[in-house]
């Protein structure tokens, strides 16, 4: 005798919830990604404000004010991460003793 097997099938259920989990694994990985080109990566503006949390007038205040480097594509502004780095160590302030 065939066993007949449904979209309400545990198993099936299980496999689903799997997929979903796959899928949304992979959504995050393709957002979080930010391939090397020659060695450098690089994140947009939207990505620098939010990691930041601060609004995208103020990194544009930043550039503005030449004090963080940035590159400009067609209107698309980037920022390499090793920049953003001298750029955070140069604003570090240590704790009081």
């Amino acid at each position: 005798m065939k066993e007949t097997i449904t979209a309400a099938d545990p198993r099936i259920m299980r496999l689903t919830s799997q997929a979903d989990d796959i899928t949304a694994m992979c959504h995050r990985l393709r957002e979080e990604y930010h391939p090397s080109l020659h060695g450098k990566r690089f994140i947009t503006d939207a990505m620098l404000s939010e990691l930041l949390g601060v609004s995208r007038r103020t990194t544009q205040d930043y550039r503005d004010r030449g004090l963080l480097p940035y590159y400009r594509l067609d209107g698309k502004i980037l920022y390499a991460e090793e920049d953003i780095e001298i750029f955070l160590q140069s604003n570090y302030r240590p704790k009081f003793d």
